[in-house]
């Protein structure tokens, strides 16, 4: 039986690092406030791209160079590439395509982007996994989710810049003959009843070079209920069921890794699973929220931890604007 494995991952995040306390120095009396919601959401550090140059392009291009060192393979073994942001440096060419181009892959590599903001790794590693189980043709294929959100909320918004970190995470794909391990099931929800509620650029493409919008008018716009919570259920529901349907019982399952968006709705989700909140892995009091790559960033350090190990059944589930979320089974 063809199945797809996660054979791999590497993270890059840039070197400078901020912690609330510092953060919080530019809020004068507001920053006890900042501070206590940015803990609420399980924050303490973040890394921050102090320069134009080191932009999402560039942290996927150095994740995925870490990731052939570690695993052994020259950039011709590549045979597709997949750039997953919300914030891509480009539209034209392709981040995937400018990545190609920087380690040196093969002409007959498949490049695109994607973009289901921050669900959209989970989704990539989904949609490219079972592109390659019907493609003989790819064996090997790298997955980047690389995000760069804090730089594009408005100046004010000290709070949802807090939240946030610059990171990217490199993920090789391989195509095996066994399927004794990979990717077993997705399920997806989907909600655009209020998908106007987030907005980027706010006044969208058209506008960006329209003189009569401020720089910060062109920024992220958040309708002042916008809440992604409301799809945090759809977690507990998109795993039960898979559980139901793949015939797995909870105790079989070694991690449930999430969103990094916010630690106490995790908690709330072990705590409706019954589950014991160590099976649900946090690293965004290191990174600050890393949106597209957060939860294979989470899933790096769950296997170098030592805490995830080959045989071990995970889960992945992301939520991104709009409202999408996903819910993966995988088998390490």
């Amino acid at each position: 039986m063809v199945n797809v494995r996660i054979a791999g991952t590497e993270v890059y995040h840039p070197p400078f690092k901020v912690s609330n306390e510092e953060l919080a120095e530019q809020a004068g009396e507001a920053a006890d406030k900042l501070i206590g919601i940015w803990e609420y959401f399980g924050r303490k550090d973040r890394y921050y791209a102090t320069t134009y140059e080191e932009n999402t392009l560039y942290m996927a291009i150095e994740a995925s160079k870490a990731l052939l060192q570690s695993s052994g393979l020259r950039p011709e073994d590549l045979d597709m590439i997949v750039v997953s942001s919300g914030t891509h440096e480009y539209s034209a060419p392709t981040d995937a395509a400018l990545l190609h181009q920087a380690i040196g892959g093969k002409h007959s590599c498949i490049v695109y982007d994607s973009n289901a903001n921050c669900v959209g790794m989970v989704v990539a590693a989904d949609q490219a996994a079972r592109a390659m189980m019907t493609n003989p043709r790819v064996k090997y294929a790298l997955v980047v989710g690389s995000e760069q959100i804090a730089r594009f909320y408005k100046e004010g918004d000290l709070a949802s810049k807090g939240l946030c970190g610059d990171a990217a995470c490199a993920v090789l794909l391989e195509r095996v003959e066994d399927g004794g391990s990979g990717l077993i099931d997705s399920l997806y929800y989907t909600n655009t009843h209020k998908a106007e509620d987030m907005l980027f650029p706010s006044g969208g493409l058209t506008r960006m070079f329209n003189d009569r919008q401020t720089l910060e008018e062109k920024k992220i716009y958040l309708h002042p209920e916008y809440n992604v919570n409301v799809a945090f259920p759809t977690a507990v529901t998109g795993i039960e069921r898979l559980l139901e349907e793949q015939g797995f019982a909870k105790s079989e399952v070694k991690h449930y890794i999430l969103s990094q968006l916010n630690l106490t709705v995790i908690r709330e989700i072990a705590g409706i699973l019954e589950e014991d909140t160590a099976k649900f892995p946090y690293i965004g009091d290191r990174y600050g929220y890393t949106g597209t790559s957060s939860p294979f960033i989470t899933l790096h350090h769950a296997v170098k931890n030592g805490t995830l190990e080959p045989g071990d059944l995970f889960f992945l589930w992301s939520v991104g604007a709009g409202i999408t979320s996903c819910a993966t089974l995988w088998r390490l």
